[in-house]
């Protein structure tokens, strides 16, 4: 479940290979924010905040460093702003999808 929270942002951007590192790190995600509830005594009976809270952003997070141009170009019709992984590989610091999502985040972890 942890996995296919993490890859719900940028399932349609991504590609097969990215998905699938978006699933790994958010297994691990999952696990490190369960043992950080308890650490800090929050009773969480179904691991719910782990997986959405924590595995969402990952998601996130994760959509603005690996949305591929081809398929941000499919799905927007423009590969001006693509994930930041892939503007370093093209001799770029173009980072302003990834801050977008960090934004985004923020306005999600503000209004929660």
């Amino acid at each position: 479940l942890a996995g296919l929270v993490g890859i719900t942002a940028g399932c349609g951007t991504v590609e097969n290979w990215a998905a699938c590192c978006t699933g790994l790190v958010s297994g691990w995600v999952y696990i490190f924010g369960s043992a950080f509830l308890l650490r800090i005594k929050i009773d969480d009976a179904v691991d719910a905040i782990p997986v959405h809270m924590f595995c969402g952003a990952w998601g996130l997070i994760a959509t603005g460093l690996f949305s591929s141009p081809r398929h941000t170009l499919e799905a927007f019709g423009t590969d001006a702003h693509v994930g930041w992984f892939y503007s370093l590989g093209q001799d770029s610091l173009d980072a302003i999808l990834l801050m977008n999502q960090l934004l985004g985040l923020l306005f999600i972890l503000g209004w929660s």
